[in-house]
């Protein structure tokens, strides 16, 4: 029986793992369907995915200037069939971006690294009606 013991328990932290696996999955798919069709600036690194049911969350950080980021967004936003709505700088100097592909809409918020170099930015979209992964 103390031999079992184990067993379980390797067997429950597997389950575990399989689990978060899924569910890390299931979160990328959502994302895609969310985000079809929106680049992410060059040279970022991915630092957190959120997904629920209907929409999803993107955050980036790069090594590059807030202003020159919204900078290419306004422009890979424009060529690539987006309309730019809303464009606002903070005083902190965060931008704000709100664009949107026929009925699809799309929300970036850039800020400046405190206390160093680069920047980050969100994006956020949701998943309209009829959305799939391919």
């Amino acid at each position: 029986m103390r031999r079992a013991i184990p067993l379980v328990l390797a067997l429950t932290l597997l389950a575990a793992g399989c689990d978060r696996d899924r569910e890390a999955n299931e979160a990328r798919a959502v994302a895609a369907r969310a985000l079809r069709g929106v680049l992410a600036y060059p040279q970022s690194t991915l630092v957190s995915l959120s997904a629920g049911n209907d929409a999803a969350e993107l955050a980036f950080s790069s090594p590059v200037a807030v202003d020159d980021v919204a900078q290419w967004y306004r422009r890979a936003l424009a060529a690539n069939g987006w309309e730019l709505k809303t464009d606002q700088v903070g005083r902190d100097g965060s931008i704000s971006m709100y664009a949107v592909q026929g009925t699809r809409p799309l929300w970036l918020a850039l800020r400046p690294n405190v206390g160093g170099s680069g920047s980050t930015y969100t994006m956020i979209g949701p998943i309209l009606e009829g959305d799939s992964i391919k």
